[in-house]
This record gives C-alpha cells, sequence and structure tokens, in this order.
C-alpha cells in the first residue's frame, strides 16, 4: 500500500492561479493488479474584467473522487530494465461542485470542482524504464453524462508522453535508491466535447490542446520537490471569445508513505 501526499501552487500569465492537495491511495492487491483512489482538493482564483470593473473570481473546496483498477496485461523485466502495459477501468465519484456561482451568475468551468455526475472513466498504460531513462505513455477517455443543472464538462479524451532523464548522480549504484536529479519532458494532448449549461448545449465549449511540459525534480526514497513551466503548443477552442492559456508555472511537493504489508502468509506444515 502506498500513499501520496502532494502539495501544487500554480501560477499562470493569464490570470488564474491557485494550489491542489491531490491524495493518491494505491494498493497492489496481486503482482499484476492494483486499485486506486484519488483525492484532490484545493483552490483556484481567476481575474478579468466586468463592465463595472476589474473582477476577482474564486472557488475552494473538494473536487471529484476517481477510483479505478489498473491490471498488467504484459511484462518483461531484466536486470536494468522494465516494460510494463496495463489498461485501467474506474470511474470518478460526484464529490465535487458542479453549480458553484458568483455574483455574475454561474463561475467557469475553471474554477468548478466537480462534474455533478458519476463519470465512467477507461484506458491504457505504458512504461519503459532503465537505469538512466525512462518514458511513458497513456491514453484514457472519461464520459461524462449531462446534468440539468450546473455546468457538466463534456467528455474528454487524454493522451500523454513522457520522458525523463536522471542527472545526478552521474554512476547509479548497482542496489537501492539513491538521491535523483531528474529532467523530466511531458507532452499532454487534450480533446474535449462541449460543455451543457443547465442542461443546455454550450457554443463556446469543447476544443483540442497540446501542452508541453518541462520539470525539474529533486527525488527520494520518501519524498520528491521541483518546479516546472508549461507551454501550450495548440489552443483550437471552439467558439468566440474563449480566453486561450499561456505559458504557465508552477511548484510541487510530494512525500510517499509506504503503509506495513498486512496479508499474513501461510505458515509451512
Amino acid at each position: 500500500m502506498l500513499a501520496r501526499f502532494n502539495a501544487q501552487p500554480v501560477f499562470s500569465t493569464r490570470g488564474f492561479h491557485g494550489v491542489q492537495f491531490p491524495v493518491n491511495i494505491g494498493y497492489g492487491a496481486t503482482s499484476r493488479l492494483a486499485v486506486f483512489l484519488n483525492i484532490n482538493q484545493g483552490f483556484g482564483s481567476l481575474t478579468g474584467v466586468s463592465p463595472a470593473g476589474p473582477l476577482e473570481l474564486t472557488s475552494a473546496g473538494p473536487g471529484d473522487m476517481v477510483a479505478y483498477a489498473r491490471y498488467t496485461l504484459f511484462k518483461i523485466d531484466k536486470p536494468r530494465s522494465t516494460f510494463r502495459i496495463a489498461p485501467l477501468a474506474g470511474a470518478f465519484l460526484p464529490t465535487g461542485d458542479n453549480n458553484l456561482r458568483g455574483p455574475n451568475g454561474l463561475l467557469p468551468r475553471a474554477l468548478q470542482t466537480g462534474s455533478g455526475s458519476l463519470d465512467p472513466y477507461v484506458g491504457v498504460t505504458m512504461g519503459y524504464n532503465t537505469m538512466r531513462w525512462g518514458m511513458a505513455l497513456d491514453s484514457t477517455f472519461r464520459k461524462n453524462p449531462a446534468t440539468s443543472r450546473g455546468l457538466s464538462p463534456g467528455d474528454q479524451y487524454r493522451a500523454d508522453a513522457q520522458f525523463e532523464y536522471k542527472l545526478y548522480p552521474f554512476h547509479m549504484p548497482e542496489e537501492g535508491l539513491p538521491k535523483l536529479l531528474v529532467l523530466s519532458l511531458e507532452s499532454n494532448y487534450v480533446h474535449d466535447w462541449k460543455d451543457r449549461v443547465d442542461g443546455v448545449l454550450s457554443p463556446n465549449s469543447g476544443g483540442d490542446t497540446l501542452k508541453q511540459d518541462l520539470i525539474l525534480e529533486i527525488s527520494t526514497l520518501h519524498w520528491q520537490v521541483g518546479m516546472g513551466a508549461q507551454l501550450p503548443v495548440m489552443q483550437d477552442l471552439d467558439g468566440v471569445g474563449r480566453i486561450k492559456q499561456r505559458t504557465g508555472f508552477f511548484l510541487f511537493f510530494e512525500y510517499y508513505l509506504a503503509a506495513p504489508n498486512w496479508r499474513h502468509r501461510r505458515e509451512a506444515p
């Protein structure tokens, strides 16, 4: 069993900033099957201009909780490398709120903390790692059923790719996990279907985005701290008057808590 605590403030040049506190809990039921529970809460603020002057919108609270299972369908283990392919399936539980409102009515999607519905979630992941470098790919789909009130986000397809390289230490030990300085390059593609506002299809929603992240982190067995920059490479947004994201910056700190193994071995006769 593994519990991961993450504190991640986000600073953006487009008027949005906030901090998220996700908690990820994973349990290895068998050597191939693992189950996960991801809980998230945080705060967000968006500044803009209204007819009455400058306007700052804020929201805070728990987000939707996701529970899923992942099964390692194919694996290759070698002394200095590993390869995995694992499908996953689960659902987002409506623990957040999709009907948060401000002085001008319903808050924008970036400040809503949930979808208001039970959302099925499926995908597949792949990872290859060596002593010095590693890469990972994933492809997921989230089905968001429409609700009659509040802001219901459209269905979402994601595809992510990551490459990381261990800059330090220069000579990796044969055993154990030393303190690492890691440089990571990550690409995130998202296709959003159109949202619904109080059950009505919103024309100013949906589209395609592609973002590129560059991350530098220090990692140990129990914690890691890092910083990164995010550059929006493509923003093909449907509708008119959509606010496009500019370059963003973020910091994060994670702590890993390994729980004891409670499974009792059967004694030999």
